[in-house]
This record gives structure tokens, C-alpha cells and sequence, in this order.
């Protein structure tokens, strides 16, 4: 027999799923190309087995005409055969929202979107930017409950398991885990997908049987077109099977080829070209885009991914019984998380980390014959650069252990293994920290940090402590990235949230706050006006048993050693729209925050002044213009000025009257300068513009704000 026949008939239902392809993409064509192809393959497959004298072929041929009947009868026949929706039942909604409410109230943005995405599947918990950082480090299968994503995470299992259990107890646990968590997440199409091309890579790790796994591949592949046909133009199934035979197929080879590599990183670098290579030549088709970042940037990711997920799990099943015993659990799962997104952003920052291809069928076969060359060539390059690479450090060995012969007094060097190199690596990176954690210079007593949240406002304040916020912006999930880059990771109560007014531009933010944080007590100026944001203002409070006031001028409440003065709304009835104004002050330092004081609430507080005066100034309404610019100034007397402003914004605040104003003030600008902090300093202020690092909001994705009046 020849050598053909007999890797066929070890993988004997390889011809039915092939039949299964093959009339799946002929029914893309329409009804008569799916039945032709239905019946060639019938047909052929029938005499085959006719023909067969031996009886392990007959079967494998009678298989395969069973297949190719049964898919065409599918592709003419429409069925329903999965009349439940797994994704979004009533049960399993529940339990997912119990499940993540832990990672959205202990886990700051954005790690705590990179968490719910991996843990939960929620894959729109990440924002714009981080996502498209991930495409660009070719890394996104591993935020997506794809096939490639539980593939890895049913390998890391198996592979824990091997060795330890028995292949039949492995597999039951690699295909229990990964059918549990598929529940879990969803049982949509995809998922479904996922779940069994993972199941088939739990099989080949536990038995580590090539032949007896293809079939398993083979098997899956042939169930799924059976259960929808229309899933052979799905670039999920298409990259989870591409990526599942990747790992069966080219796993084992790849590492022979990288023996001369270091164990740790043979490996990790066989899996990560094993599972890529084969998608590369689809991605190239469909995308147009091919990450060249990708290998080293799994090869560092893949490993975090598995304590990612065990500590973001067990943060979300510890907090669905109490917070308090997930916040240890939570502190790990950010820690992981932060270390996962550095990867993931600098990979994508390195200069032609992706490359922009033509797409199309041309471009993917293409492709496919760089693939081909890169599994025959590129190992043996690799193992060779290594090997030139690593010339002199054993030349300078050898030169050392010759002086020894010499100095006897000379200790000999040792060529530690590479686990003691990263065991001796994390506990140097963990010394590191503690020293910096011990040694950093203390909290200033006090902070104004005008937050960058696009056309809005949003102001934190931190004294001794204490933490309050001042408005929102507008957009949740930016002021939610704001505050993870900003405030310590375990900091996850917020003392004083205050509302100045019921308007997109400054509350919409402060909605998912009181979801997502421990508010001390809520404050809106009496008369809030009414509207939709109201509602939802109300709405949240009332949800969450926040403590809540509604405050006019003269008011007085204490932050920390700080106390903040309400100075607005007064008892004026031609003031339609009551604003909060708020006055912070801690020993000779003072911050005014104007909110969206109208014009004639401005008149009013001029008539008395004083009070106005402050070292920090926040102009009303974003700089708009007033008639009052000037005499807000003059009686404000500030050092500072801070203007929370959305860059290119469509009413052209700050307007030009209050820039003139504002002369000779130094005067800081969320759209120029990006979040804006300010300390009170033992002898002025001290000033740091792009404060925590992060990009400008998207200006599209953020609504505008009410007009200017």
C-alpha cells in the first residue's frame, strides 16, 4: 500500500468532509451547482467503495457518500436545526452579567475591558483605539472568543495536563473546559466553531496522535458545514480550521526545526508559527493587511493569556459572591492585564509592524507560496542566526573558563538554564517595583486633573485621599479610560460625584461612574432641569442607593482638609438652566469651577465678587462667549485657567473673547494639551500637560454638546 493510502485510511473521514467542502462552495454558486456537485460526489464516492476489496477502505468511501448526500440534501432543504438562541437566553444573560458586574466594579478601563473580552467574550468592551493596536500586533484572536482564542486556551490546559493525567482523563477535562465555557460565553454559531476545533486540539495534545486528530478535524469540519453551509464563507470558521490543522500538522516539524533554541522559547515560537502560518495567506485575502509583528508579539502574549484568564475568571466568580473577597484576585487580574496590553500597544507602536498587501484571491495564493517557503526555509535561518549570534558569548565563556585555570580564586560561570534566567528576570522586575513603590515621592495634598474627554467637562480632584469628580463629559467609555489611566488601579471609590447640569456634555460620563465605582454622594444644584439625562441620572442614583443632595449657593461640604463652597444657583427665576458653581480650598490654594453657568447666572454672581477669587479657573461653558469674559477675570484674579474643550469642535469654544480675557493667564486646553494636571506646590503651582499618557478621544464617537446660549 502506498504511502498516500496510508495516511488516508488513518484519517478516513478526511474524504467526507472534503465532500462536505466541496458542496458547501458549490452551493454559494446556487441550488443546481450544489445538487451536480452533490451527485458527483455521491457518484464517485459509491464507486470507489464498490471498487474497494479491502473493507476499512469500503467504509471510508461509504462514509464519504453518506456526507456528500446528506450535504446536499442540506444545502436544498433549508433547515432551522439550532432553534435556540444560546447567545442571548434569559438564564445565561443573567449569569453573564453576575459574572461580569466584578471585572466593571473592581477592574479599571481599559484592563478591565481587555478582561470582560477574554473572559466573557464581551469583544465591544474595548475601545476603538485598543482594538485596532491588537489588529495591528496580529493578536486580536486572542480578545475574541474565536477558534484560535480557545484553541490556545484548550492547549494550555492539555499541555498542564499531560504527562499528569491520563490521555482519556486529559481529554475529558481539555473538552469539559472548553464545552463549559462555550456555554458560558454564548453557544452562537461561532462559538460553536470555536468550541470544536478547540476540542479537536485538546484531542491531539492528549493523545498526541496526528492521524487520529485530523480525522477529529476532518469530523468537525464535515458537522459543521452539515449543521450550516453557509459557514464555508465565514472567516472565523475558516481561520479557526486553517489555525486548528496549523497545530496538528506543523506544530511538531516547526520545533524540530528550532531544536538548537532555548526549550521555552522553541516552543512558544513553534505554537505561535503553527497556528499563524497557515491564516496568514486568508488574512491576506480578505484583510488586505498582514501583521509582521505578529510571531514576537504572541510569542510574548500567548504565555500571559492562560493566568490572564485563570485570574479574571476567578475575579468574576470570587465578586459574583462578594467584592470584597475578589479585590486581592482583581488587583493580580490588572497586573496581568496591564502587562498584556504593554505588549499589545508597543508591539503595534514598532515601526512596519503591520504592511498593507493587496487583497483578493491573487494576493492570498501568493501567500500562500511565502508560507510554504517561510515552513520549508525559515526555521533552519532562524536556528542558524541563533547560532551566529550566540558565537561570541561562548567564545567570551570559553575565554573565562581558560582564565580560570590561572586564578584559581576566580569563580567558574555557569550558563544558567533559561527558567532561572526568567525566575531571576521576575524577581529583579519585582524588586524593582517595590523599590520604586517604597521610594516615590509622595501624593501632592493636592490635584485638579482636568480629564480629556473631548467637547465636555470633566474635572477630578484628589486631596489627601479623597477623591471627587465635576461632571463627566460625554462619552462613558472615554471618562471610564481617563480614570483607569489616572487614578491608582485600587482606587475604586470616588467620594463626591458632582453634577453642575442635567446635559449630555457633562453627565453621560457620570452614568457608567455610578455603575462602576463606589460614589460616596451625589450632588446636582437644585432645580436640575428636566430631560432624558435626568431620568437616567435619577434612574442610576435610585439603582445603586447612592447617597444624593440637591445643593444652591451656600452650601458648604468637606473633601478630605479641603471644603468646597457652592456658590450657584441662587434663587433667580430668569436663570432657566441652574448650574452648579463650586469653589475648592485647601490651605491658600483655590480652584472655581464655573460649570455651565448662563449669563445671567454670571450677572449674579458678579454683584458680589468676591468669593470668585481663586488660583485655578474654569471658565463657563467650555470658553463660550459671554458678555461677562472680562469681569469674570478681573474678579477671579486667577493664575490658571483650565478649558475642557473638544478639538475642531463645531461652536469654536473657547471663543476668542474669552482667549482675550484670558491673556497674560496661563491658560491649558484639553484639545492642545491633553488631560491637564495641576498640584499645589509648596511655592506655586506645578503644571503637567498629557498628563497620563493616553491618545485624543475619537471626535466622532463623542456627541456633541448642547448649543451655545
Amino acid at each position: 500500500m502506498s504511502a498516500y493510502g496510508r495516511h488516508l485510511l488513518a484519517a478516513p473521514l478526511v474524504p467526507a468532509a472534503a465532500c462536505a467542502v466541496g458542496i458547501a462552495i458549490a452551493a454559494r454558486a446556487g441550488t443546481l451547482p450544489a445538487l451536480a456537485s452533490g451527485i458527483l460526489c455521491v457518484a464517485l464516492a459509491t464507486a470507489l467503495a464498490l471498487a474497494s476489496a479491502e473493507r476499512r477502505r469500503r467504509l471510508m468511501w461509504a462514509g464519504a457518500a453518506c456526507v456528500a448526500g446528506a450535504a446536499a440534501v442540506r444545502a436544498l432543504v433549508p433547515l432551522d436545526l439550532m432553534p435556540v438562541d444560546l447567545v442571548h437566553a434569559g438564564p445565561l444573560d443573567a449569569v453573564r452579567d453576575a459574572l461580569g458586574e466584578p471585572l466593571r466594579r473592581l477592574v479599571p478601563e481599559p484592563e478591565g475591558g481587555i478582561l470582560r473580552g477574554i473572559v466573557l467574550g464581551e469583544r465591544a468592551s474595548v475601545d476603538a483605539d485598543l482594538a485596532a493596536a491588537f489588529a495591528r500586533s496580529g493578536t486580536t484572536h486572542l480578545l475574541a472568543i474565536s477558534g484560535f482564542n480557545m484553541t490556545l486556551v484548550a492547549t494550555a490546559v492539555a499541555l498542564l495536563a499531560r504527562g499528569r493525567l491520563r490521555p482519556p482523563l486529559t481529554a475529558v477535562v481539555t473538552v469539559s473546559s472548553v464545552a463549559a465555557y462555550s456555554v458560558l460565553v454564548g453557544l452562537g454559531p461561532s462559538v460553536l466553531r470555536a468550541a470544536l476545533m478547540a476540542g479537536v486540539a485538546s484531542l491531539a495534545l492528549a493523545y498526541g496522535r496526528r492521524a487520529a486528530t485530523a480525522n477529529a478535524l476532518a469530523l468537525a469540519v464535515a458537522a459543521m458545514l452539515l449543521i450550516d453551509p453557509g459557514a464555508i464563507a465565514d472567516v472565523g470558521f475558516e481561520l479557526s480550521a486553517l489555525a486548528t490543522a496549523g497545530l496538528l500538522f506543523l506544530n511538531d516539524p516547526i520545533a524540530r526545526r528550532l531544536g538548537a533554541l532555548p526549550p521555552f522559547i522553541r516552543d512558544g515560537l513553534a505554537t505561535t508559527l503553527a497556528a499563524t502560518l497557515p491564516t496568514l495567506p486568508l488574512v491576506a485575502a480578505v484583510f488586505g493587511r498582514v501583521s509582521l509583528i505578529s510571531p514576537l508579539a504572541n510569542l510574548i502574549a500567548v504565555p500571559l493569556f492562560p493566568p490572564l484568564m485563570v485570574a479574571g475568571a476567578a475575579t468574576a466568580a470570587a465578586g459574583a459572591v462578594s467584592l470584597d473577597l475578589a479585590r486581592p484576585l482583581a488587583l493580580i487580574a490588572y497586573g496581568l492585564a496591564f502587562a498584556f496590553r504593554a505588549v499589545v500597544e508597543h508591539s503595534a507602536a514598532t515601526p512596519l509592524a503591520s504592511l498593507a498587501v493587496p487583497d483578493g484571491p491573487i494576493a492570498g495564493a501568493a501567500f500562500a507560496v511565502v508560507v510554504a517557503l517561510a515552513v520549508r526555509y525559515l526555521p533552519a535561518a532562524l536556528v542558524r542566526a541563533g547560532t551566529i549570534a550566540r558565537r561570541p558569548l561562548v567564545l567570551a565563556i570559553a575565554a573565562l573558563r581558560r582564565a580560570r585555570s590561572y586564578a584559581p580564586g576566580v569563580v567558574s560561570p555557569r550558563v544558567r538554564t533559561p527558567t532561572v534566567a526568567i525566575v531571576a528576570g521576575a524577581l529583579a522586575a519585582i524588586a524593582v517595583a517595590g523599590c520604586v513603590a517604597v521610594t516615590a515621592e509622595p501624593p501632592p495634598p493636592l490635584r485638579v486633573v482636568a480629564l480629556d474627554v473631548g467637547q465636555g467637562d470633566a474635572f477630578l480632584v484628589r486631596v489627601a485621599g479623597a477623591t471627587a469628580l465635576v461632571d463627566g463629559g460625554p462619552d462613558p467609555n472615554r471618562l471610564l479610560a481617563e480614570l483607569g489611566a489616572t487614578l491608582p488601579p485600587w482606587t475604586r471609590r470616588i467620594d463626591l460625584v458632582a453634577l453642575t447640569h442635567a446635559h449630555i456634555d457633562h453627565a453621560a460620563g457620570l452614568l457608567a461612574v455610578l455603575e462602576r465605582y463606589e460614589v460616596g454622594l451625589a450632588i446636582e444644584p437644585v432645580g436640575l432641569n428636566a430631560g432624558p439625562v435626568a431620568d437616567a441620572w435619577n434612574d442610576r442614583i435610585a439603582r445603586g442607593g447612592i447617597a444624593r443632595r440637591a445643593l444652591a449657593a451656600g452650601a458648604r461640604l468637606r473633601l478630605g482638609d479641603a471644603s468646597i463652597s457652592v456658590l450657584a444657583p441662587e434663587e433667580d427665576p430668569r436663570v432657566d438652566v441652574p448650574s452648579l458653581v463650586l469653589r475648592l480650598e485647601r490651605a491658600g490654594f483655590s480652584a472655581l469651577f464655573m460649570g455651565d453657568a448662563t449669563d445671567q447666572a454670571q450677572a449674579d454672581l458678579l454683584l458680589h465678587p468676591a468669593p470668585l477669587a481663586a488660583r485655578v479657573y474654569v471658565p463657563p461653558h467650555h470658553g463660550a462667549a459671554t458678555p461677562h469674559a472680562s469681569a469674570l477675570v478681573a474678579a477671579v484674579r486667577p493664575a490658571a485657567a483650565l478649558i475642557s474643550v473638544g478639538a475642531g469642535n463645531r461652536y469654536g469654544h473657547p471663543t476668542p473673547e474669552t482667549l482675550a480675557a484670558l491673556s497674560g493667564i496661563r491658560t491649558y486646553r484639553t484639545d492642545r494639551d491633553g488631560t491637564v494636571e495641576i498640584d499645589q506646590g509648596g511655592t506655586g503651582l506645578a503644571v503637567r500637560t498629557h498628563a497620563n499618557g493616553l491618545p485624543p478621544p475619537r471626535g466622532g464617537s463623542v456627541p456633541h454638546a448642547p448649543a451655545s446660549r
